[in-house]
C-alpha cells in the first residue's frame, strides 16, 4: 500500500507545485505540466540538469533525492538563490512554488560556471 502512495504523490507533484503556471514563463506550454513522467522530463530540462535524470523519479529513496534537486534547480532558474530559499525548495517547495506561479517574472539565463562575475551575482545571501 506505500508503493501506492508513493506513486499517487509522484503523479500529484506537479498539480500541486502549480507548474502549470511557471512553466509558460520558462517557455514551455502549460500542458506539458500535466502529463505524467513528461512534466518532470521538462522540469529537469528547464533546471539546466539533465532530462533523463527524471527516469531516477521510479526507484523509492532515490526519489527523495531527485525532487530535492529538481526543485532547487528549478527555483534557482527563476532567481531564488538565498539559503532560505533553497530550504525551502528542499523541504516546502510548494510555497516557493506558489511565488513563482503568481509573480510573472521570466526565466533567468543558464549558470556560466567560468565567468567569475556571474557567480559572484548569484552567491547564497543568508537573508
Amino acid at each position: 500500500m506505500n508503493v501506492l502512495y508513493f506513486y499517487i504523490f509522484l503523479l500529484a507533484h506537479p498539480y500541486i507545485a502549480l507548474w502549470w503556471k511557471s512553466f509558460p514563463q520558462a517557455g514551455h506550454k502549460s500542458w506539458e505540466a500535466l502529463i505524467p513522467i513528461y512534466n518532470y522530463y521538462v522540469a529537469f530540462k528547464i533546471g539546466s540538469k539533465k532530462p533523463f535524470w527524471a527516469l531516477l523519479l521510479i526507484f523509492p529513496g532515490v526519489h527523495l533525492a531527485m525532487w530535492s534537486v529538481a526543485n532547487t534547480s528549478y527555483i534557482r532558474r527563476f532567481g531564488y538563490y538565498s539559503l532560505v530559499d533553497t530550504l525551502q525548495g528542499v523541504f516546502f517547495p510548494y510555497i516557493i512554488m506558489a511565488k513563482i506561479a503568481q509573480s510573472k517574472n521570466d526565466i533567468l539565463p543558464e549558470t556560466n560556471w567560468a565567468n567569475s562575475k556571474e557567480l559572484g551575482e548569484r552567491e547564497w545571501a543568508i537573508i
